[in-house]
């Protein structure tokens, strides 16, 4: 990644594009189903019953209107920086408001990365003995975002290639579910 100036002397990141579509797709695909399908699921069931598949297509319509907004902005703006983009452009003067979103979104993707790697770790143990073991289910955690985060620093292109694997198998694995659901 380098950086240059425009005409503004404003500073912009040119990168090095290093992902390909699957990758896009996956982390599309990931962001949309994402680990709260294996976190919350069985809350659901419990809350709404045999509603459920109506609360999930209610959900995938959400996520749908929502990634159909992404898409739109992303061709109005002709930028890939998502929401803060987004949001610096349509209110260029207030810096506070861009960092506002920011900020939330921050707050948004860290909360939800610590959520799916408990629940994770909770699986991961569930047969051991140690599996009521707190801080064992925190230390598997924090391996879990420890690991992924040194293969992201590491390598870009390797984290997007394990990406596709987990996405891909994720939607394999809901498929079959789904398949024997429906049939019983």
């Amino acid at each position: 990644m380098m950086l240059k100036t425009n005409h503004n002397n404003s500073y912009h990141r040119k990168r090095n594009k290093v992902l390909g579509l699957p990758e896009l797709i996956a982390i599309a695909l990931g962001g949309m189903v994402g680990g709260g399908i294996f976190t919350i699921l069985g809350i659901s069931v419990s809350m709404v019953g045999v509603f459920t598949p109506l609360a999930i297509i209610l959900g995938g319509l959400l996520a749908y209107l929502a990634a159909y907004s992404y898409v739109k902005l992303g061709v109005y703006y002709k930028d890939e920086g998502a929401t803060y983009a987004f949001c610096k452009k349509t209110f260029p003067d207030s810096p506070f408001a861009a960092s506002l979103i920011g900020w939330w979104v921050i707050f948004g993707y860290i909360s939800t990365l610590a959520l799916y790697a408990y629940t994770f770790a909770s699986y991961a143990i569930s047969g051991l003995a140690f599996a009521d073991s707190e801080w064992v289910r925190k230390l598997v955690a924090g391996a879990v975002i420890l690991t992924f985060a040194l293969i992201n620093i590491w390598s870009v292109k390797g984290m997007g290639k394990i990406e596709d694997i987990m996405v891909y198998s994720k939607l394999v694995i809901l498929t079959i579910i789904s398949f024997v659901l429906t049939n019983n």
